[in-house]
């Protein structure tokens, strides 16, 4: 079915109300760094198949999120503006990402900065170094943040796209913070991209182990 615009809007309000609804009965808990959120000083990285999770948890954190210009793209931005405090900016790897991320960081300097790293066609867990370049010119830290769900709806998609049972127990785990220079050359990026992505594993690795005892 074709995401024209009109349905990206019907989809958007019944995808909010139903992950208020079901979200809310999520038991969730949260360990490793935090950053102090009142302060927008991070650009926090997450999987791309996660991004219900933190989009529900931090939605009173205002946010610029960036989200792809594909048709699932409109729906997620949909949704995630209606959820609370984001702001969905549209651009990805492939796509119009030159643009959004001067949007970003001319713009949204008064509010924290999410991208998922490996989207928007991945590989799950491949990092783009596209995320490494938006740091490096806002001069901001990454914060990798991994999730694990105790029982789940799990897409058969690239992503491995997850939506959280009503009831079920959630776990995020957020790694330190990744230093990026704001001068930085291609090898360097691509150096910086493969530790991104090797602390967005352990982070998951993390709340994994970390669900298992609870």
């Amino acid at each position: 079915m074709k995401i024209t615009p009109r349905r990206a809007r019907w989809f958007g309000r019944l995808g909010a109300l139903v992950l208020r609804a079901v979200g809310g009965t999520w038991r969730i808990r949260l360990h490793g760094y935090f950053p102090d959120l009142d302060r927008p000083e991070h650009l926090m990285a997450f999987l791309h198949g996660d991004m219900l999770i933190p989009a529900l948890v931090w939605r009173r954190v205002p946010a610029a999120i960036m989200v792809s210009e594909h048709g699932d793209g409109e729906v997620i931005a949909q949704v995630v503006s209606r959820l609370g405090r984001h702001l969905p900016i549209r651009g990805s790897s492939t796509r119009g990402g030159a643009r959004a991320f001067l949007q970003i960081v001319r713009n949204q300097r008064d509010m924290g900065w999410a991208i998922t790293p490996d989207g928007p066609r991945g590989p799950r867990g491949c990092v783009h170094d596209g995320v490494i370049q938006l740091a490096a010119e806002g001069g901001r830290p990454i914060m990798p943040a991994g999730f694990a769900v105790s029982r789940g709806w799990r897409f058969r998609s690239w992503d491995r796209f997850v939506v959280p049972w009503p009831f079920a127990r959630i776990v995020g785990f957020v790694g330190e913070p990744l230093p990026v220079p704001t001068e930085l050359d291609r090898e360097e990026r691509r150096r910086l991209a493969s530790e991104l992505e090797a602390r967005l594993r352990q982070a998951e690795e993390s709340a994994v182990r970390a669900l298992a005892m609870w």
